[in-house]
């Protein structure tokens, strides 16, 4: 999964030279966190929610308030920003995020500012491969770290013609086993459950979900 395929193309951007009552009213306005500051085509920085809350402090009176309102965007916004490839693989992006702290990168191809990913894209991105919110039933299963133990439970998948629709494997779940996580959906899912205890795989839990993508009991 690359950045291009979840990352916000309209981009909301702020000049160096606008105040931040301009830009905290630019954030109300779209409902975001930050805004990419522009000089041009070239981007130069990025301000937060964050930067402007110590630009204009929640304690100071309503005259201190609207002078602190005036100060430039240059003055409070971090310079260059760290940036990304639209081809960049998404869970280094997200790792990327995490080790520096961040909620938000830019995405530059050939040093043009196309996107914006953020923390609410890495979610929405997590939820899709995962396949929340979709029917059938998600299938937690110890297995060794053979890769035939993984090609063993799609081969019973195939056979029982239930179509996989989301898988993740957790492999330092221990060190005999690892955890593979499918979301299956099909006829004869209870007849593939059969085959894979009978197989001699350790299932951990079993969860449905009805059509509507909520869990039943």
């Amino acid at each position: 999964m690359f950045v291009k395929l979840w990352m916000q193309k309209d981009i909301i951007t702020i000049s160096p030279d606008q105040t931040l009552a301009e830009a905290e009213a630019l954030m109300q306005q779209h409902r975001i966190r930050r805004l990419l500051v522009t000089q041009g085509p070239t981007l130069i920085g990025i301000i937060t929610k964050e930067d402007i809350r110590r630009g204009i402090p929640a304690s100071c009176d309503e005259s201190t308030r609207l002078i602190a309102a005036q100060s430039k965007v240059e003055a409070y916004m971090a310079q260059n920003p760290i940036t990304a490839d639209p081809m960049a693989p998404l869970e280094d992006i997200a790792l990327t995020m995490r080790r520096n702290k961040i909620g938000g990168i830019p995405v530059l191809e050939n040093d043009l500012l196309v996107g914006i990913i953020t923390e609410s894209d890495i979610f929405r991105a997590l939820t899709e491969i995962l396949g929340a919110g979709r029917n059938g039933a998600r299938v937690e299963l110890k297995i060794g770290h053979d890769s035939k133990d993984i090609f063993q439970v799609v081969k019973l998948c195939k056979q029982f013609d239930v179509l996989i629709t989301a898988i993740s494997i957790y492999h330092d779940f221990s060190p005999d086993h690892q955890l593979l996580t499918i979301r299956l959906d099909g006829e004869e899912l209870n007849a593939l459950l059969d085959a894979l205890w009978q197989s001699g795989c350790q299932i951990n839990r079993i969860m449905r979900f009805d059509a509507d993508g909520v869990a039943e009991n």
